[in-house]
């Protein structure tokens, strides 16, 4: 490659390699991507490098590239010089950072359905951080009321040191004094007794008779030590008796004496509030069971009033069909007459148009209605006139038949055009049917309303069976689940029908209020005064139909350590051994049940864990189980 320079027939035609310095250490790096490209003045030289004779790859100074292939790519002009001169490479690539960073932003906002979702949630978050805020400036009266009479105390604390500090001062510097004269006093005795006991010493052969007594002599010790003890027993003995006969002991005896008296009457006035307590509880109790007893009498009759209002409904319900029956057949009747009627018209128009003369009542006066025409049926034969039996009535029919029917023949003879009235008939038929047929539908519908009604009314008694239990158990559960020791009754919960007449119409009212809280929605509770509510629910819908048993999954994570313990407290009550073999005082059976926690304050109150653990050898999961009962509190 460095041989490329002898090889060109041109004075300025150069190696890539030649012209441009760099690192002997990045040789091969330059070699591999510039390769044996030439570089020259004009395109013209490099045409005739790249494809005349042996080919190169040549790059010319204005940016034309001749590959060995023939290709020839790049350049500049006048024209495309102007437009890449139009716009600063530097604005560009600003330009890119801006477009891509306003598109991260777009991505970022999202749609407006999204902004507006954040919104609401912003703002829910800023009326709960609002909420909090006024918590905690509540809390921070009160935290700097506790520090004013913290530091009051404090102050009160100091001043007390401030005066006392003297006193223990002074004690210390007596007992330093009594100190130092108590060495002193040590140190002459131990030379006076080593002066007397020297030439005793000597001959037992110890350095002195401390030794001695320490090495030979820890009997005699023993025995001087508790001569010692008594005769300092003695001595206290001695001083005690002669402090206490100084000592006014009288007054003070009287003093003790008329100190007992007093707590004596305290603790006969004690024991008459406790007795009077008693009493006033005892009347109290009294009268909540004759209360109890009167709501239950109240509630008996309301049953009672009840059971009338339905049968009464019954009744009602009753005389109400036999009057749509009654009215059907007077109906049913008038329609007769009103047919009966339109067939009488029927027949006399046709007399009258075919001039057949019909006997009429001589004197009109005598009829019931001057309006109507009374025919007169004197004329017809006895035997007609005469109330017969149907089978009679029958016959006569048969024989009116014969006569028009022989009437029929002779009209027929004429070739009369009786196609209206088999039409007609043919009507009748079919009205015949579509009655009958409505009045099928008509007693379907009557069974099928029947049916329904006793349904409805099956569902309602159902219902409302299931409620007032419910609603009768949901209050004593949730009282059981919120008391605590500053709280003994505990919270309050009910449930209300918005409807009572017709409760499938409209909702439940559920309403919770907990120990120290007033009258609020169920959504302006916390999450873990929802929880609580919505275990008492569930719990007290359970009382009402026993499932065999619960699985609850990490109910307890929305609450905290205290209605945790309640909560748990309430599940081992109902659920451990003793409540599976005796049943509550209220009457509400016990119940088993699995339950998923991660809080060791509620898992340790269970009979048994079980635990899940995955198995990175295996790649599944395994199980580790816990008996509990064995370490359960006596």
């Amino acid at each position: 490659m460095r041989k490329c320079e002898n090889k060109q027939p041109y004075a300025y035609t150069f190696c890539v390699l030649n012209i441009h310095k760099f690192d002997p250490a990045l040789e091969k790096a330059v070699l591999f991507a510039v390769g044996n490209t030439l570089v020259c003045d004009d395109l013209e030289e490099a045409k005739v490098l790249s494809w005349t004779g042996e080919r190169f790859k040549v790059v010319t100074v204005d940016g034309i590239l001749l590959s060995k292939s023939g290709t020839m790519t790049g350049g500049t002009s006048g024209g495309m010089e102007a437009r890449s001169n139009k716009w600063d490479d530097k604005k560009i690539e600003g330009l890119k950072k801006k477009k891509e960073q306003f598109e991260a932003e777009l991505e970022e906002l999202g749609s407006i359905r999204e902004m507006q979702l954040k919104e609401s949630e912003t703002s829910g978050r800023i009326s709960g951080l609002e909420k909090k805020i006024q918590y905690a400036d509540i809390e921070k009266k009160s935290i700097e009321d506790k520090l004013k009479s913290l530091k009051q105390e404090k102050k009160n604390i100091r001043d007390r040191i401030g005066h006392i500090t003297p006193e223990v001062q002074k004690l210390k510097d007596l007992t330093d004094k009594r100190n130092k004269d108590i060495t002193k006093l040590e140190k002459r005795i131990n030379e006076i007794v080593d002066r007397l006991f020297k030439s005793f010493s000597q001959s037992v052969g110890v350095a002195n008779i401390r030794e001695y007594e320490e090495n030979q002599l820890k009997a005699a010790q023993n025995m001087a030590e508790e001569r010692l003890s008594l005769s300092n027993q003695l001595a206290k003995l001695k001083y005690q008796l002669e402090y206490e006969r100084k000592r006014d002991v009288e007054s003070r005896i009287k003093k003790l004496e008329s100190s007992i008296s007093s707590l004596e009457n305290d603790l006969k006035l004690v024991h008459k509030k406790e007795a009077e307590v008693k009493l006033a509880t005892e009347k109290a109790s009294e009268d909540i069971n004759h209360w109890k007893e009167e709501v239950k009498g109240w509630k008996s009759k309301s049953e009672e009033c009840e059971k009338e209002i339905q049968k009464w409904k019954k009744q009602a319900s009753e005389a109400t069909t036999s009057i749509s029956k009654l009215n059907r057949q007077i109906n049913s009747k008038e329609t007769q007459i009103n047919q009966l009627d339109e067939r009488k018209a029927d027949i006399i128009e046709k007399c009258e148009l075919e001039h057949i003369e019909l006997p009429l009542i001589a004197d009109p006066m005598e009829t019931e209605s001057s309006n109507e025409k009374e025919f007169d049926f004197s004329q017809l034969n006895r035997s007609l006139l005469q109330d017969r039996r149907p089978s009679d009535r029958d016959k006569i029919d048969a024989d009116f038949k014969q006569k028009i029917d022989a009437l029929v023949s002779e009209i027929e003879r004429t070739a009369p055009n009786l196609k209206a009235l088999d039409q007609y008939k043919t009507l009748q038929e079919k009205e015949r049917d579509v009655t009958e047929e409505f009045e099928l539908a008509r007693k379907e519908e009557k069974q099928a309303a029947d049916a329904y009604n006793s349904v409805k009314q099956r569902r309602y008694e159902l219902f409302m069976e299931a409620f007032n239990h419910i609603s009768s158990n949901i209050d004593r559960i949730y009282k059981q689940l919120t008391k605590s020791g500053t709280h003994p009754l505990g919270g309050t919960a009910y449930l209300n029908l918005e409807n009572e007449d017709d409760p499938f119409l409209h909702g439940i009212k559920y309403t919770a209020m907990p120990p120290t809280k007033r009258f609020r929605d169920m959504e302006q509770l916390s999450g873990g005064e929802k929880t609580v509510a919505a275990l008492a629910l569930l719990f007290s819908i359970h009382s009402y139909r026993p499932s065999p048993f619960f699985i609850l999954d990490e109910v307890d994570a929305a609450l905290d350590n205290l209605n945790v313990a309640k909560v748990a407290g309430f599940i081992r009550l109902k659920s451990c051994d003793g409540a599976r073999v005796s049943q509550d005082s209220e009457g509400s059976s016990g119940f088993q049940s699995i339950v998923i926690s991660l809080k060791d304050s509620f898992y340790d109150k269970a009979e048994a864990l079980v635990g899940v653990y995955r198995d990175s050898d295996m790649g599944c999961s395994r199980t580790l189980t816990f008996d509990l009962t064995k370490y359960r509190e006596a």
